[in-house]
């Protein structure tokens, strides 16, 4: 049996709060919490994931413990429903293909404009960013290392990225595209998509060098997920387009570059 609490609807006003106060978090971590940790000697690896990954954490548990307050009974089939995880048929797929394609062009195709706004005062990353998140530094296309750790035969590395990988997606696509997204609908009708996907691109600010390459990306996923009201195709897109990077680590890990 269904116990889904009717949605309470998210002004523009208090979606700000939902989406400020997460961005101001991951300022935190990045911008303070981040240099003391390196001045207090923790391995860069450590740094790294407590840095990245437990905001992200922080917001997949928030999107759970939301979903209880609005008085929903914790059961799959009240998860799926109120977090739009609906079963993925041909029409679903061939949107997740074309999503995913779209994101991957994209983003690359305006990789080149991080490094051009790093080169701008206002946008230029701080010095202390290890240089895997640094636009300024040119990255190996198969690396020898990750974060300080000689990749070859690391294949724990490998693994530890995809769990980091996971909490971030979930945490994003629950809180942003599951929890926010239907609330904002109730208020903002067919446009939501645009200011919804201008919020999260706005949500990267600490990551204020990518936010040009970013703009499409949030836009679209976005759009695809109140069109479709299945987040499926949204976060194994969102999952396609993050996990690129695995290629590398495990091309590192395999040794390729010897």
């Amino acid at each position: 049996m269904n116990h889904i609490k009717k949605l309470k609807p998210m002004t523009f006003w208090l979606s700000l709060l939902y989406f400020g106060i997460p961005s101001l978090i991951s300022t935190i971590f990045i911008y303070y919490l981040w240099p003391y940790l390196i001045k207090a000697g923790i391995l860069e690896m450590v740094s790294f994931v407590i840095i990245i990954y437990v905001p992200m954490a922080t917001l997949f548990i928030a999107s759970l413990i939301a979903f209880l307050i609005e008085g929903n009974k914790m059961s799959w089939t009240n998860l799926s429903k109120r977090f739009r995880l609906n079963p993925m048929k041909k029409r679903e797929w061939l949107w997740t293909i074309g999503l995913t394609l779209f994101l991957i062009i994209s983003y690359g195709g305006l990789s080149f404009t991080a490094k051009w706004l790093a080169s701008i005062p206002l946008f230029s990353p701080p010095d202390f960013l290890p240089p895997i998140v640094d636009p300024r530094v040119e990255q190996a296309i198969i690396p020898k290392e990750f974060m300080g750790i000689l990749l070859k035969g690391q294949w724990w590395i490998v693994f530890a990225y995809l769990g980091g990988l996971l909490l971030n997606i979930f945490g994003e696509e629950f809180w942003w595209r599951g929890y926010i997204l239907p609330r904002q609908e109730v208020v903002m009708g067919k446009y939501t998509w645009v200011i919804h996907g201008l919020l999260w691109t706005l949500f990267h600010v600490f990551w204020k060098w990518n936010l040009l390459m970013l703009l499409p990306v949030c836009l679209s996923i976005s759009f695809v997920a109140s069109k479709l009201k299945n987040n499926w195709p949204v976060i194994i897109a969102h999952f396609a387009l993050n996990g690129i990077g695995v290629i590398p680590l495990i091309l590192g890990v395999l040794g390729s570059n010897n």
